[in-house]
């Protein structure tokens, strides 16, 4: 399953702007990224090929959908459910994209 680019909706998306929360292909991202100096320092990260479905950090067993930026886990619905009670449900959580990013610590470019 391939990822599309979210601004032009048609070419396979390369990296992932955490600014703008979107998956761009090179073109577009050198049209957004490139436009002013404000935009060139978005933080992006390319994007890998898919992996496996992520498990639940704590039962291990269930596929993980959601990711609890607190507590550092990811939690299938269950197991998120029965954690996050009572004052941990303002704990900041996201929902997995399946994408798997690469690490990288050099630009894009």
């Amino acid at each position: 399953m391939r990822t599309l680019c979210d601004v032009c909706e048609n070419a396979a998306a390369i990296l992932f702007c955490a600014a703008d929360e979107a998956a761009l292909c090179r073109a577009c991202d050198d049209k957004v990224h490139l436009c002013n100096k404000l935009a060139s320092r978005h933080v992006r990260v390319g994007l890998a090929v898919p992996n496996a479905v992520p498990r639940c950090d704590i039962c291990e067993n269930e596929p993980a959908f959601f990711y609890c930026e607190v507590d550092g886990t990811s939690l299938c619905l269950q197991c998120d459910m029965s954690v996050h009670v009572g004052g941990k449900r303002t704990h900041g959580r996201y929902l997995l994209l399946r994408q798997r990013v690469e690490v990288c610590v050099s630009p894009l470019y």
